[in-house]
């Protein structure tokens, strides 16, 4: 029994011996980068699946982007004359009452119109017969809130406006020519020739939208304009030194001049407009 035993621990350490010396020798050194032997190459599918999804960016066409309009850029607002403040409404009239009594009439051949109330004076040529427009310096009179009558065959009556910031201060008017405003052509509504002139209260009244700064530089250069003394000048400028509005006290904002266009067709049926402008003194 001993010697069978024996015979096959001989035999098993003479076959391990001989596998031993048929393996080449290894060097068990540092990996060394490019060396094919010590790359792993992965067969298995299921072993080489992504473990986070695709990022699928949507990234639009170029006929999508031709259709997508640009977003507008909104200018910056600047401390500048011509930037005016929104919200002038104007007014339907309802029942119009005929104005009567003694007034500034403006007769052109087409059309003549009538402000009931309001004494001006005229410049230029009083014929208007053949004019295609009139100007007039107010003398007496109230413009917002009046009644434009006007005889012809009219289509359409517009109303703009020019207003001016002020300064008083004392016995001090100062108009800020630099904070000035022109408005747009504005549609009146009326009918039977009756047209209320609406929008030009003082609440309505439209005003550039500016700063501190710029209401300081427009007192100074208004006071240089009219060569107002240094001193002077200095004082005008403190009055507004925490001013920051065109229409904050001592600052108001007043109407310059008002003009009119009237269109219409003569009795031929020709298209006709004519404009009427009165000033106002400050």
């Amino acid at each position: 029994m001993r010697s069978r035993v024996s015979l096959a621990a001989f035999v098993a350490t003479t076959f391990f011996f001989n596998a031993c010396k048929d393996m080449p020798a290894k060097n068990h050194g540092p990996i060394v980068l490019g060396d094919s032997s010590t790359i792993v190459t992965e067969k298995d599918p299921s072993k080489l699946q992504d473990l986070v999804a695709d990022l699928k960016p949507e990234i639009p066409s170029n006929a999508e982007k031709a259709d997508t309009p640009v977003a507008t850029k909104t200018p910056v607002k600047q401390a500048v004359a011509d930037t005016p403040k929104k919200g002038r409404t104007v007014i339907a009239p309802a029942q119009i009452a005929a104005p009567a009594g003694p007034g500034l009439t403006a007769e052109f051949t087409e059309v003549t119109l009538f402000l009931q109330n309001i004494t001006a004076k005229q410049s230029g040529n009083p014929n208007l017969l053949h004019a295609n427009g009139a100007v007039y310096t107010l003398v007496s009179g109230n413009i917002p809130g009046n009644i434009l009558k006007l005889t012809g065959n009219v289509t359409k009556v517009s109303q703009r406006y020019q207003s001016v910031v002020i300064l008083k201060n004392g016995s001090t008017t100062l108009p800020l020519e630099s904070l000035t405003t022109t408005t747009s052509w504005e549609p009146l509504t009326g009918g039977n020739g009756m047209y209320r002139i609406a929008g030009l209260d003082a609440q309505s009244l439209e005003y550039p939208e500016t700063n501190n700064n710029g209401i300081k530089n427009a007192v100074t250069k208004a006071a240089q304009r009219r060569r107002i003394s240094r001193g002077k000048i200095q004082d005008l400028v403190s009055s507004v030194r925490n001013v920051r509005s065109a229409n904050q006290k001592p600052l108001t904002v007043t109407i310059r001049s008002v003009m009119w266009k009237i269109d219409g067709k003569d009795a031929k049926g020709k298209p006709f407009s004519k404009q009427i402008r009165i000033d106002v003194p400050m």
